[in-house]
């Protein structure tokens, strides 16, 4: 039976078949000049398309030039829908996205076709947004698109593909505004996520001192004291105790070190892991060739890394979570750049004995250390937990337009 596999109670009818052209035609968009952009009407752009299932008037901020004839042949209006036209890949070709309001006066690209009921629409705004952003659908526009320079679609390819609906609306319409309040709850969560990052790198900036500084703007209470000058070989010793035995560990730039095998690698290394070096809790384990970078990072585990990377001891009076971040401060990266050695981009390095000699400051108050340390811990758990939670919420959507479409 054309059913899906998940439906809302009441519902027991089958769902229709059809070609896209047996209710819509299209209609290619609009080319003009450089010079005619920036100003004017509103258009519709590929990265309005590409980027929303839905449109509304107030996310459209691309502007174009146009006489009166121009608008009204490359009119937008409600209802109507959208793919685009052409893509770097095949995978990306034909995305889909519904105009949800009245938008008076507004045009469409030429990287975008439009595609409008000829009489009456027999799919809802909501129904419209994720029928044609199904796997299945996915496929048949991947499949009949062409690919030589770039990925291309026409409209008189989409009309000859093909889906199922069911005829009541009233149950388009709730399948619509379930998945509509998904995609709300993941816009959210994106945002929250953006908003974390974007409060860690100007921490990052004000809670260290800059350079030529020698304390930060943002400090906690109760902590006065000028922050000391000290060379990093004073403050860590290179760790070279080597090991064959040992869990595999990577260092990454986003999320410092962890275990190999939960970055999706596998130790397929070679045998001979004699100059693999040992690494203990507590260790701060950098790239020797990324450093650069910000591919550093405190290690929660003990374990093995190769000898690509450098391994070091915090002495006495370090906290090491403190340091871990004060690596992660763009002006002390751009010292790690200054003093990596090597010809090109591909071949500096920043062995033990050029990263001893550089001075940083830092307070000589390990409670001061702690603090800082625990309030970017803190930024880094609610940023993993929101990411945990927008990936689950992925794949739930995911799972929904499988089960809930035919």
């Amino acid at each position: 039976m054309n059913v899906p596999e998940l439906r809302f109670k009441g519902f027991k009818k089958e769902w229709d078949f059809c070609s896209v052209g047996d209710f819509y035609y299209f209609k290619n968009g609009l080319n003009k000049g450089k010079e005619f952009f920036g100003f004017g009407t509103p258009i519709v752009n590929f990265t309005d398309v590409f980027n929303n299932r839905g449109l509304t008037s107030d996310i459209l901020k691309g502007r174009v030039s146009l006489s009166k004839k121009e608008i009204s042949s490359f009119e937008v209006k409600k209802g109507d829908i959208f793919f685009t036209r052409t893509s770097e890949t095949l995978e990306e070709i034909g995305y889909p996205s519904v105009m949800l309001d009245e938008s008076n006066d507004t045009v469409f690209s030429g990287f975008v076709l439009r595609g409008r009921a000829i009489n009456e629409d027999p799919l809802s705004d909501l129904f419209k947004k994720y029928v044609f952003f199904t796997n299945d659908f996915r496929k048949e526009m991947i499949r009949k698109s062409s690919m030589t320079t770039r990925a291309l679609t026409s409209g008189t390819s989409i009309k000859k593909m093909e889906f199922y609906f069911p005829e009541n609306k009233m149950e388009q319409e709730k399948i619509g505004i379930f998945h509509s309040i998904i995609d709300k709850e993941i816009i959210f969560i994106t945002t929250r996520i953006k908003l974390l990052k974007q409060i860690k790198t100007a921490s990052l900036q004000s809670m260290f001192p800059q350079e030529g500084e020698t304390v930060p703007k943002v400090r906690f209470k109760g902590f006065k004291e000028g922050w000391e000058k000290e060379k990093l070989g004073n403050l860590f010793k290179e760790r070279i105790e080597n090991n064959i035995n040992g869990e595999l560990l990577s260092v990454t730039i986003n999320n410092g070190i962890i275990k190999a095998s939960d970055n999706g690698r596998f130790d397929n290394s070679n045998n001979d892991k004699s100059h693999y070096k040992v690494v203990k809790i507590g260790d701060i384990v950098y790239n020797t060739m990324r450093m650069w970078q910000g591919a550093s990072g405190y290690s929660a585990y003990e374990g093995i890394v190769s000898p690509a990377y450098t391994v070091i001891i915090p002495q006495e009076q370090v906290f090491p979570l403190f340091f871990a971040y004060l690596f992660k401060t763009q002006s002390l990266i751009n010292r790690f750049r200054i003093h990596s050695q090597g010809l090109t981009t591909d071949t500096w390095n920043l062995k033990f004995a050029g990263f001893s000699i550089i001075e940083v400051c830092f307070p000589k108050s390990k409670l001061e250390q702690q603090k800082i340390a625990s309030y970017f811990c803190n930024l880094d758990k609610q940023i993993s937990l929101q990411t945990q939670r927008l990936e689950k919420l992925k794949q739930i959507k995911a799972a929904c337009l499988d089960k809930m479409f035919v």
